[in-house]
């Protein structure tokens, strides 16, 4: 399978993955200030956006097995690749940087997915089924669940950032909670080799989503981890703060 992707830049290849329900345009405020420097691919995962679509009950493992065959057929050969992940997209680029082995030189996660399934607190999150054919209430479910999942500042949530979230729920046709709580994460970070970094909103902390046990978790599997919390962010922080998580992904991707 062939995966859609946004091209841009010249330089080596930076490849950006997204979160859960999303696509390209999770990284919307981060290509251009990449592209200065690297050739960024920014991915439509399968079953997102524009990529084909896998069979519905595709489990998580077999998805990340196709993940990795149409990341092989996008990069054929040996060259160096660098990886950033956000959320559902960091639990993929992470495992794909372990089976890829010695040509992931540098692996960035923003808030990644893969932990152990677990039951936190519960998501005052609404069902988008309630909108029905109701465009003007799906925009305000959209609007509402990107607060409680994505963004800690309601003045961060522009008409831009609800037409984001409105294309990329119609788009999704898999169930990232597959590998979002698939449990993959941890043991994929102890193997790797390559230099990494985490971003992590200082925002993004909640009976949820408690940063310090998950961010804890990480620095146990990882202890070489180079860690960094974004201010004046929640879970979007590539979104929400851009300036800082450009700057941070630009000075690690080039050392």
């Amino acid at each position: 399978m062939r995966m859609a992707v946004q091209r841009r830049g010249d330089g080596p290849d930076v490849v950006l993955f997204h979160g859960g329900m999303g696509s390209w345009q999770h990284w919307i405020r981060n290509i251009d200030a990449l592209a200065t420097r690297f050739s960024v691919h920014a991915l439509d995962h399968l079953s997102y956006g524009d990529s084909p679509s896998v069979p519905r009950e595709t489990t998580g493992p077999e998805y990340l097995d196709l993940m990795y065959r149409a990341i092989t057929d996008m990069f054929p050969g040996d060259g160096a690749l660098r990886f950033a992940g956000f959320s559902f997209g960091g639990a993929i680029a992470a495992n794909l940087a372990r089976r890829l082995s010695r040509r992931v030189t540098h692996l960035a996660l923003i808030s990644p997915g893969g932990f152990p399934r677990r039951r936190f607190g519960d998501r005052p999150t609404r069902s988008y089924r309630e909108a029905g054919d109701d465009e003007k209430l799906f925009r305000e479910i959209c609007r509402h669940n990107v607060l409680v999942n994505m963004l800690s500042d309601p003045a961060s949530v522009s008409d831009e950032t609800v037409d984001i979230q409105a294309r990329c729920v119609r788009r999704a046709r898999f169930d990232s909670r597959k590998v979002s709580a698939g449990g993959t994460l941890l043991g994929d970070l102890a193997a790797l080799g390559c230099r990494l970094r985490l971003l992590w909103g200082e925002r993004d902390d909640s009976p949820f989503r408690p940063a310090s046990l998950l961010i804890g978790e990480i620095r146990e599997a990882a202890p070489s981890i180079d860690v960094h919390r974004i201010p004046r962010a929640g879970h979007w922080s590539a979104y929400e703060n851009a300036p800082d998580v450009n700057r941070l992904l630009l000075e690690f991707f080039s050392s």
